[in-house]
């Protein structure tokens, strides 16, 4: 049995016992068959769409106060977390990242604009982010640091079971304005149109943050179409750029109690 149908039977389980039903009371409560009930409470059958969906009138009080078992994937005992360390001749990087949190950040990579940036990244995700990264340039942090991320966060979601997948946010800073469009697909690709004017924000190369993003979403296998659609201040664009990134990460890798652990996918399958 897979963790996620795991955590699923031991509620309905736990519902049955305490209510005292029979297996033929549960399996009409979830409006299955019996012989169906005991093959997915044993583990000789899949829990399906139907019942998934059966379990959720049991399961939503739990979910609505965020403690339901689709909140959290197959690993890390049902946390969306992950930590992840990088050494090359060029970097030395350690990434701690939970999904589901409120946005605390502890970043530390030499190069404060970048730090800001990653903080509104994790801030208005509501992802918890610990960063340590340490190296010879900004070019190579940026890259590393963008990779590590990406595969924290991928690894993080598991088998990305139950998540609403798609998500996009616009976000205004002063003049800029700037737009987000992610796709949890599995598949890691970017569109960017990044206008930036200068050529060094606080000693850190306004072209870098496309080089961050690539890294990012290659790793993460994740989509991102992303576009500063108008701005004069090169800082306003990265920031409201990586708040849109946030929202947009945030709204996608939460839990659609709709497909309960079903994947978001006609294939029945999103590369991990």
């Amino acid at each position: 049995m897979n963790p996620v149908d795991e955590l699923v039977v031991n509620g309905v389980k736990k519902y049955q016992e305490s209510n005292g039903y029979s297996d033929k009371k549960m399996a009409d409560e979830l409006q299955c068959s019996r012989t169906m009930y005991n093959q997915v409470k044993t583990g000789k059958k899949r829990a399906g769409l139907k019942f998934y969906r059966g379990a959720m009138k049991f399961m939503l009080p739990d979910i609505n106060n965020g403690h339901s078992s689709f909140n959290v994937p197959d690993n890390n005992n049902g946390k969306r977390k992950c930590s992840i360390s990088r050494e090359t001749k060029e970097t030395n990087v350690n990434v701690n990242l939970d999904i589901d949190c409120i946005g605390e950040c502890e970043i530390n990579t030499g190069y404060g604009i970048f730090e800001h940036l990653l903080s509104q990244l994790g801030r208005h995700g509501k992802f918890d982010i610990k960063i340590q990264a340490n190296g010879d340039d900004p070019h190579h942090i940026a890259e590393d640091v963008g990779i590590c991320l990406g595969q924290a966060l991928n690894k993080a979601l598991g088998e990305k079971r139950g998540i609403v997948r798609m998500a996009e946010a616009t976000v205004p800073m002063d003049d800029a304005l700037a737009t987000a469009i992610v796709d949890i697909s599995g598949r890691g690709y970017t569109v960017l149109e990044l206008p930036f004017t200068g050529n060094d924000m606080s000693g850190f190369p306004a072209d870098l943050i496309r080089h961050f993003l690539e890294s990012f979403a290659i790793e993460g296998k994740f989509n991102l179409h992303a576009k500063v659609l108008y701005g004069s201040n090169d800082h306003h664009k990265a920031e409201a750029l990586f708040k849109a990134l946030g929202r947009a990460l945030y709204a996608a890798t939460r839990i659609d109690k709709d497909i309960a652990g079903e994947l978001p996918s006609t294939k029945e399958f999103l590369e991990r």
